[in-house]
């Protein structure tokens, strides 16, 4: 299987980030991920409530929905993330 490579920028902090997931993932699982290796990194708490974190494709122009798969809703390598 191979993977997705996606650029993920957070405005909150003016800050762009790399990162790969399964296209068999979920949105809110790699979401989840997200948010997770984004704290790790800045050693801090970006998002106060992660589970009010929106999920936005600036190339689809839209929010995505937690339950979707990253294949189903065709995300691909390249695409970029906004978590807000």
């Amino acid at each position: 299987m191979s993977k997705i490579f996606l650029e993920a920028s957070v405005p909150g902090i003016a800050k762009t980030y790399e990162f790969s997931a399964d296209p068999v993932m979920t949105v809110g699982s790699v979401k989840k991920e997200m948010i997770n290796q984004i704290s790790a990194v800045e050693n801090m708490s970006i998002f106060p409530d992660p589970d009010k974190v929106l999920f936005c494709s600036i190339d689809m122009e839209g929010l995505l929905q937690d339950n979707e798969t990253l294949g189903s809703i065709g995300i691909k390598s390249g695409d970029r993330i906004m978590l807000i």
